[in-house]
């Protein structure tokens, strides 16, 4: 009964592979389950089709500053666990580090003294982390410092302050 529910939800090429596999009289499997529909649906339609794709998501993979370096890593891990062949490492690694800044990845060899050949991209992943966030409050400082000097916000002399403050008491 459930693979008829199925049948009503299907269109196209899935609906024509459905009544031609499952549904037609002269089909070579005379009966079906409905796990037995799906995997034949999966391998036919989605299995080749979704790893294909799969390897090309990770291949382009880009790194987004808004997003940041942890989603950039979650989504090179996602499109590699849907690909037919899961990556090494070194692969992950390698596509890891092209993909982020170059500023960043300077910093993290440069300044933190890793090395692919010594440590695993999740321990690049955490100074890169680090990174971001001493970036942003690096930024947030800059700002506020630069908002103290084009006179957007005046100083208060200390005599002025202790002034004012006795008139109020």
């Amino acid at each position: 009964e459930r693979i008829f529910v199925l049948h009503e939800f299907m269109d196209g090429e899935v609906r024509n592979w459905f009544r031609r596999h499952v549904l037609h009289t002269n089909r070579d499997k005379p009966y079906w389950t409905f796990k037995e529909v799906l995997i034949g649906l999966y391998n036919r339609f989605a299995n080749v089709a979704m790893m294909q794709e799969a390897h090309e998501a990770f291949r382009m993979a880009v790194y987004d500053a808004r997003m940041g370096v942890q989603t950039f890593y979650d989504d090179l891990v996602g499109h590699a666990q849907n690909m037919a062949v899961y990556p090494d490492e070194f692969t992950i690694w390698e596509t890891f580090l092209d993909g982020i800044p170059a500023e960043m990845r300077r910093a993290l060899i440069r300044d933190n003294n890793l090395s692919p050949e010594v440590n695993t991209v999740t321990k690049f992943l955490a100074y890169a982390i680090r990174y971001e966030q001493s970036a942003r409050t690096a930024t947030h400082y800059d700002q506020r410092s630069s908002h103290h000097t084009t006179g957007q916000r005046q100083p208060v002399k200390v005599g002025t302050f202790l002034a004012k403050r006795s008139k109020m008491e």
